[in-house]
């Protein structure tokens, strides 16, 4: 295992936790920013699915995906950076 391989692992878990960690500000910033749209073209409003936009139930959703799919990254992420480290010591 080089070293480039090991600062990419490690950048990725570093980024799957960060997503974990700021999941409740990013979700907030990105329902308000969709909130913003449907109030600056109405008419998005009328589209089928479109009715929790900017809602606390879009705001839940998005934060609790944001939690896994950070989770995920960051798990994979330690998982491949041991599998890498543990193979170099055979």
């Amino acid at each position: 295992m080089n070293i480039l391989e090991l600062a990419v692992n490690a950048f990725v878990v570093l980024l799957g936790a960060s997503l974990f960690i700021w999941a409740k500000p990013l979700a907030s910033a990105m329902n308000y920013w969709a909130a913003q749209q449907y109030v600056r073209f109405p008419k998005l409003k009328m589209l089928p699915g479109a009715r929790n936009a900017g809602t606390a139930m879009n705001y839940k959703s998005t934060f609790i995906w944001f939690r896994i799919c950070g989770a995920f990254v960051c798990v994979v992420a330690v998982f491949f950076e041991l599998l890498g480290l543990f193979s170099h010591l055979r």
